[in-house]
């Protein structure tokens, strides 16, 4: 009998060990959200980009757009789920989604952009894991929009602010725009 006690206390200790260095593994801005139902026979995407595909993608792109391409390059991981909404999976997004929004605050992260339009218009907000006054470990954007459509991004490793300004702005992506300017007034706000 303590032999079996030995060992299941072994075991116990080897799979809290092991919940432990996986969990240390995790990228600070990582957010696992699990799976987003589909609709029934609407639109689903789910891209998932590991850092050595980051990594290919900044040398593509780094002749052209070097801006870019040192941006992509530090990253570790992006998460892009697109789910088009019906009667069948419209409930269990949008807590999904809330449930996000209410855990990442909960953890620090810091809300840099919030929409909400009228009855049937878009909402969207975009929150980021600040690393210091100069850098995002994290940045998260989840909208449910007018058209039917949940999207979740995580975009996940070292992102410069700057470096991410000058891209949208290239990419003409308005609500990122924001984010540098959003961030130097954070860390004026810190220094007052």
């Amino acid at each position: 009998m303590n032999t079996l006690i030995r060992y299941s206390l072994g075991a116990v200790a080897a799979l809290a060990l092991a919940g432990v260095v996986r969990a240390a593994d995790v990228e600070p801005g990582f957010v696992d959200i699990g799976k987003l139902a589909p609709s029934s026979g609407g639109k689903f995407v789910e891209v998932n980009l590991s850092p050595s595909m980051l990594k290919f993608a900044a040398r593509l792109v780094a002749i052209d757009e070097p801006d870019t391409a040192s941006l992509i390059g530090n990253l570790k991981r992006i998460r892009v789920n697109v789910v088009g909404l019906d009667d069948s999976n419209r409930a269990g997004a949008i807590e999904k989604i809330e449930n996000v929004r209410k855990s990442l605050e909960a953890q620090g992260w810091s809300q840099m952009v919030s929409v909400r339009e009228n009855e049937g218009g878009d909402n969207v907000d975009i929150h980021v894991k600040q690393h210091g006054d100069d850098s995002i470990d994290g940045l998260v954007i989840t909208v449910i929009d007018h058209k039917g459509e949940a999207v979740f991004v995580n975009i996940v490793g070292n992102i410069n602010p700057d470096q991410l300004a000058k891209v949208a702005q290239k990419l003409d992506i308005e609500p990122l725009r924001k984010i540098h300017l959003k961030m130097e007034h954070a860390a004026k706000d810190k220094e007052a």
